[in-house]
């Protein structure tokens, strides 16, 4: 559905409202197996048993599902009419699958049985149509109405996605419910050591800096390292900041000569993760949780996470900054910056329909180049990643869905300090330098100029000169800690 909403209040727009305020999933069964009259006679004894247990094994995935089904319809009476064809399909084909296993020393499955099966399937492929049509309709009903939290975010699209839970999968948090993604098995065919521990000389929390990447953009790799990456490591070495790692996190390509080149890329500087998941803009949240999986198991000593992309360029004495400023008293906080809108747009390249998005808001999130995390938050959001549907928009997801499902309150920052900064000014004065964290740099021309003006203002060759009270000028000390300041979304939107 990708046009307007509709305003004509049916059956199935009541059926929405229960839908997601009744607390309650459709799921939608496929059959698995199937037979043909031919394949049936063709059947050896040897297989037939291997048939057989697989038949087994699929009525009790689908008794389970059954009574998943009838414990949440137990709040939606009204719902009941519409997901009764689907559930007299399930216990036809459950009391079917009985029958055969009570025939396990049985004969060849009979043309009846075959006939019923196919039966079930067409039963099962006109309810999953059925479905699809109820969430279209559904979605006309919830257009234009507040986003209703992300528990019924996930029910709505749990149901409309057909999503089964992974019991199979341990859950991080099992207060948080079932596993329907899992966000625990990535590979990393290329990777950086552990972070390290804590040194006896370490004064100051440990950040570990996570660059944001396209497996091709192999440019702005180069201009990160020849700039910030190399302010980072000297500011480490002079004891400015507390390194615990970094690297550059990008997915797997199906371009053979560029994953040739990302590998020795990687034999050169020994700084990239790469994650075995395809990379594609619709793909990022699905490349974060292989991300936060990365540093939960590999990194756990460290205090702060800083997520940037590669066009943005960090001032690295800032973020030491903000991690002293902070360390005691934001275990469950994340910090960035408004994304100015929370509505989704219907059109272009971040547009959702509104079927995927029905509501007319967003819930708090950050604009998400550059993220900061204490480390606290690491475990609840992959969690939350476990039980959450996955969006298209990572920020969105993360730090909007996964964060109110894992409890993290957000700030934003304000008071003309940020943790992250677009439309930059043409020249960088020392005292802009100052108040921020980390600038959006969209063209390499401008990277030289911006990393040579920070070098210029923290090795005191400029100033930053501002005006007192008393009418003189005030030259602040270039070792003097910038301060920043956040405030709660609630109080930023009154």
């Amino acid at each position: 559905m990708t046009g307007r909403c509709g305003n004509n209040l049916n059956t199935f727009a009541v059926l929405g409202s229960l839908l997601i305020f009744g607390c309650s999933i459709i799921y939608v069964i496929q059959p698995t197996t199937l037979f043909t009259i031919q394949q049936a006679s063709d059947l050896s004894m040897s297989r037939k048993e291997e048939t057989i247990n697989i038949l087994v094994n699929e009525k009790q995935m689908l008794e389970l599902k059954l009574k998943l089904q009838e414990e949440e319809k137990k709040s939606m009476t009204t719902l009941v009419e519409v997901t009764q064809h689907l559930n007299a399909a399930l216990i036809d084909k459950i009391d079917l699958l009985g029958h055969l296993t009570a025939k396990r020393l049985g004969q060849i499955p009979t043309k009846q049985f075959i006939q019923q099966l196919h039966k079930q399937k067409e039963m099962l492929k006109a309810n999953a149509k059925l479905n699809r049509e109820f969430f279209h309709d559904a979605s006309r009903f919830l257009c234009n109405t507040s986003y209703p939290g992300v528990e019924n975010y996930t029910r709505y699209i749990v149901a409309l996605r057909g999503m089964l839970p992974l019991d199979a999968i341990e859950p991080l948090k099992p207060e948080f419910g079932r596993v329907i993604n899992d966000v625990l098995s990535f590979q990393y065919p290329i990777t950086v050591p552990s972070c390290r521990d804590v040194g006896m000389n370490d004064t100051g929390p440990l950040v570990f800096i996570a660059i944001n990447s396209a497996p091709d953009n192999f440019r702005r790799r180069e201009v990160v390292r020849q700039t910030w990456i190399t302010r980072l490591k000297a500011d480490r070495e002079q004891g400015f900041i507390n390194l615990a790692g970094f690297a550059f996190i990008v997915g797997r390509t199906e371009n053979n000569e560029t994953q040739i080149k990302i590998e020795k890329e990687n034999e050169t500087f020994g700084d990239m993760i790469q994650i075995d998941m395809s990379h594609f803009y619709g793909n990022l949240s699905v490349k974060m949780a292989g991300l936060f999986n990365w540093l939960y198991r590999n990194c756990r000593l460290m205090d702060f996470l800083l997520k940037v992309d590669d066009d943005v360029y960090v001032n690295v004495r800032n973020v030491a900054h903000f991690m002293t400023q902070f360390q005691n008293q934001s275990n469950y906080t994340m910090f960035g910056i408004s994304p100015g809108t929370f509505y989704p747009k219907r059109a272009g390249k971040w547009a959702l329909t509104y079927e995927e998005w029905p509501w007319s808001q967003y819930p708090d999130y950050f604009l998400g180049p550059a993220v900061l995390l204490p480390a606290h938050t690491i475990l609840p959001l992959l969690a939350a990643f476990q039980v959450t549907p996955m969006s298209p928009f990572d920020d969105l997801y993360y730090t909007g869905m996964c964060r109110e499902k894992a409890g993290i309150s957000i700030r934003y920052s304000i008071n003309a300090t940020s943790v992250f900064v677009m439309g930059l000014p043409h020249s960088p004065t020392p005292c802009y330098l100052r108040r921020h964290i980390s600038f959006l740099i969209p063209y390499e021309n401008q990277w030289k100029l911006w990393h040579n003006a920070t070098d210029d203002f923290y090795n005191n060759r400029t100033q930053c000169i501002v005006g007192g009270s008393n009418g003189i000028n005030i030259t602040i000390d270039h070792t003097q800690p910038s301060q920043f300041y956040f405030t709660e979304p609630k109080i930023l939107s009154t």
